[in-house]
This record gives structure tokens, C-alpha cells and sequence, in this order.
């Protein structure tokens, strides 16, 4: 190669360079298109409690898990009391759930709701809105206020797997016919459906045996935040006039969340009436639990709506039979789901 083709082809050769080093990268900047996706997020606020709901992914499709936090900031002095486990999420299957709080040394707390679920449907969705409970303390015991924060819905659309202008229903020709399997092929084909139907009732079987522990564990946990709450309330003593309202609400909701938890009854919209329908309805609870129940709720309507000024001595009793009720339903209600989990 003579000195002039060198100096030709060195030529090309760094000019075939550059255009190549000047090409856009595509994947890099999907991968940053992608990282720059925000979660869909809504705030709500009012008073010492400020919640936000996110949902990621922003676009999801048919199938895709999504991933559902509800985060609750609360100033000092300021007591919140997250959503039950699942609710208003029933039209979404859940996969997992991990709950989580902290408290900063000031008082400030940080609690949060973090679930993975699953859409039955493409389409409009919403995250329907989620009732948190506070409890405003920063006035003093003697000051205290129970209130309710909604969240606004959260709606969103789940796109469909179908690529767009694909026709689903279009026939394809139809198959040539399947050709009989020999006879050996038929007995192991017979054993595998055997073995895959034995693995199958094995799972279903360990399936049951943690959902009945799940069951028991989550019942112990109810009737616990519901005697923590019942020892808060008896350390601001027994009301007088003034704040007996407030007092006798928090009383009757701590009795009517326990029932919601334990026996999946949804109690925040029904009336007393309706409550006590759906409550009877459960085999664990007897005669005598029922009525107590009728009875305690009535006293604490008459101070709620009716503008009944209870005594201390009717306070206390009110506390009382609150506590009383707790206790007998925690061993009537948890002892057969106990029974079924050993047997299980």
C-alpha cells in the first residue's frame, strides 16, 4: 500500500469513528425516562396531620403490581390512628402489606401503609378515600379532640395488554389434529396430573394454615389496640359536661373499630341499628355479648345525639362495660380461630 492509500485510509477510518461515537444512546434515555416517572400522589391536610396517598406505577398495564403508600406526618402532641388492615381496598386483591411508624425525638411522628395489590380489570380506577383518626393532644389530656381526616380519591387508568388497534377476536386456522399418544406416554402423562394435583392440595393446605394464623395473630393485635386505646381515654379521667361528647365518641368508636377489626364487619357508615345487625350475625358472639353490646351503644347515642349529661358514676360504668366487652369477646371470638389454626 503506497504512502497516499495509508493516508486515505486513516482518513475513513477516523471519520467512520466520530459518526459512530455521535450516535444517541436509545436505551439511555429510556432508562431516564423512566426514572423520571412520578408516582401518582395526593395531600391531604388539616390541623397538627398531613397525609399523602401515592400509587406507582403512574401508567400501569393489566397485571403490573401496584404499589399503594399511604404516609401520615403528625406534629407533636398529636396521636393517629392509621386504617385497618385492607380497608376500602376490596375491590383490589392484596398481595402484600407492610405497615411502619417513627417518632423523632422532638414527638413528631411518621407513620405509614405500604401495599402491593392487584386490579381485576383494565380501565378507571380510583383509590377510594381512607379514614385516619387523630387525636389532638397538644392542648393538654384535659383539651383532647378525636377527629377524622378523608383522604381525596385517587384515580388512575390501567391500560390494556393488547397493544393499540390490535383486534382480539380475530380466527386464526384452525390446527391439524393431535396425533394419539403411545401407551407409555399416556401412564406418565397420568402420574404427572396425579403428582401436580398432590402438590396442589399441599399448597392449599399450607395456604389455609397461614391464613388461620394470620387470622389469630391479627385478632390478638386488635383486641390489644383497642385496650391501649381504652387505658388513653381512662387517663384523662371521667368527663364533665363540657366534654363528655367527645369522650363517649371516642369511647363508642374504640368498641365499634375492635368489632370491625376482629369480625370484618365495615362500621364507620352504618347506623347503630344496622351495626348490631351485621355484629349479630357472627356465631362466636353469644346472647348475653349482644345485648351488652345493644345496651352500651344506646347509652352512648343518648350522650352523642340526644344531649344526655351522663354522671361520673354513668361514665365509669360506660368504661367498664366497654372493657368488660372487650375481654369476654377476645376469648369467645379467638378461642375457635385458635382451635382451627392447631387443627389446621
Amino acid at each position: 500500500m503506497t504512502a497516499p492509500q495509508r493516508v486515505s485510509a486513516a482518513i475513513w477510518f477516523a471519520t467512520l469513528l466520530v459518526a459512530s461515537g455521535c450516535q444517541p444512546d436509545e436505551s439511555e434515555g429510556d432508562s431516564t425516562a423512566a426514572e423520571q416517572e412520578e408516582p401518582l400522589a395526593i395531600v391531604t391536610e388539616e390541623g397538627p396531620v398531613k397525609a399523602t396517598v401515592s400509587l406507582t406505577p403512574p401508567t400501569p398495564r393489566l397485571g403490573d403490581s401496584l404499589v399503594l403508600s399511604l404516609t401520615v406526618a403528625a406534629e407533636a402532641g398529636a396521636v393517629v390512628e392509621m386504617p385497618a388492615f385492607g380497608e376500602a381496598l376490596g375491590r383490589f386483591a392484596i398481595i402484600d402489606f407492610t405497615p411502619r411508624e417513627e417518632v423523632a425525638s422532638d414527638g413528631a411522628s411518621v407513620a405509614s401503609q405500604r401495599y402491593t395489590l392487584e386490579a381485576p380489570l383494565s380501565g378507571r380506577h380510583r383509590i377510594p378515600r381512607l379514614r385516619i383518626e387523630y387525636t389532638d393532644e397538644r392542648g393538654g389530656a384535659g383539651e383532647a379532640q378525636t377527629r377524622e381526616l378523608l383522604t381525596e380519591e385517587l384515580p388512575f387508568v390501567i391500560d390494556s395488554v393488547l397493544p393499540d388497534g390490535t383486534v382480539a377476536d380475530t380466527l386464526l386456522p384452525m390446527r391439524a389434529p393431535l396425533e394419539e399418544p403411545a401407551p407409555g406416554v399416556a401412564f406418565w402423562g397420568t402420574g404427572a396430573a396425579i403428582a401436580l394435583a398432590g402438590l396442589a392440595i399441599l399448597a392449599i393446605w399450607l395456604w389455609s394454615r397461614r391464613r388461620a394464623m394470620a387470622t389469630l395473630r391479627e385478632s390478638e393485635t386488635a383486641f390489644e389496640r383497642a385496650m391501649q386505646r381504652l387505658e388513653r381515654l381512662e387517663l384523662q379521667g371521667v368527663p364533665d359536661d363540657a366534654v363528655a361528647g367527645p369522650w363517649y365518641v371516642e369511647l363508642s368508636d374504640i368498641v365499634r373499630r375492635y368489632i370491625e377489626e376482629r369480625l370484618a364487619v365495615r362500621a364507620p357508615e352504618l347506623t347503630t341499628e344496622e351495626f348490631l345487625r351485621e355484629a349479630g350475625r357472627n356465631a362466636g358472639f353469644s346472647r348475653g355479648h349482644r345485648d351488652l353490646l345493644a345496651d352500651f351503644l344506646a347509652r352512648c347515642d343518648q350522650v352523642k345525639f340526644a344531649a344526655h349529661r351522663p354522671g361520673a358514676e354513668e361514665s365509669r360504668r360506660a368504661l367498664e362495660a366497654a372493657r368488660r366487652f372487650l375481654a369476654e369477646t377476645r376469648d369467645a371470638v379467638a378461642a375457635p380461630s385458635r382451635e382451627q389454626a392447631v387443627a389446621a
